[in-house]
C-alpha cells in the first residue's frame, strides 16, 4: 500500500485520473473501503491490473486529506509513494508528505518527505500531535535529494537513477 497525505483536498476524480496517467497498465478504482462502501461494480478483484484507493480525513496538521492506494506491486511501496507523492505535488501544485524511513537511522519512525511543487524536503513529525486541534505543523528539516525512481505502467520498479 502507498499512502500520501496532501495540503488540499482532491475529488476522486482527480486521484483517478492522476493515477492512470502515472501508471496506464493499471485500472484504478475509487472505493471508500474503510468507510464501509460497496466495492465498485467494474473492480474485478482477480485482475492484477485493478487497484483502488480511498480518500479519508487526515489527523496530520497541514495535510488535510488522506490517500491510500492499494493493490500495487508488493515490492517497492515506500519509492512508488515518494514517487507518486512527487509526481502529485508537481502536477498539481500542492504539498505531499510521505513516510519516510531514513536509510541513516531506520529505527527513528517520525521521518517524512514532504514534496512542495515537486521539491523534496526531509521532515519531522515527533512534535506533532495528530489530530489535535493546535497540533504543531510537521517541521521541514531542510531539502532532501532523493534519487530519481522510474517505474514502468504497471507501476513496478525500473531503476534508481542519481538525481
Amino acid at each position: 500500500m502507498e499512502e500520501m497525505y496532501v495540503s488540499e483536498n482532491l475529488s476522486a476524480a482527480q486521484i483517478q485520473q492522476f493515477l492512470q496517467t502515472a501508471m496506464p497498465g493499471l485500472t484504478a478504482f475509487p472505493w471508500e473501503m474503510l468507510l464501509g462502501e460497496e466495492e465498485p461494480m467494474e473492480f474485478d478483484s482477480r485482475n492484477p491490473t485493478h487497484i483502488f484507493f480511498e480518500t479519508t480525513e487526515s489527523e496530520v496538521p497541514q495535510f488535510p486529506q488522506h490517500v491510500a492506494i492499494y493493490r500495487t506491486p508488493t515490492k517497492d511501496e515506500e519509492a512508488r509513494s515518494l514517487w507518486l507523492a512527487q509526481s502529485l505535488s508537481e502536477q498539481f501544485q500542492l504539498n505531499v508528505l510521505v513516510p519516510f524511513t531514513h536509510p541513516e537511522k531506520p529505527h527513528y519512525p517520525f521521518y517524512d518527505i514532504v514534496f512542495q511543487q515537486g521539491v523534496s524536503y526531509l521532515a519531522d513529525d515527533s512534535a506533532t500531535e495528530f489530530g489535535e486541534p493546535d497540533a504543531k505543523p510537521v517541521r521541514l528539516l531542510g531539502p532532501y535529494p532523493l534519487l530519481k525512481a522510474g517505474f514502468d505502467a504497471f507501476g513496478r520498479l525500473i531503476a534508481d537513477i542519481p538525481a
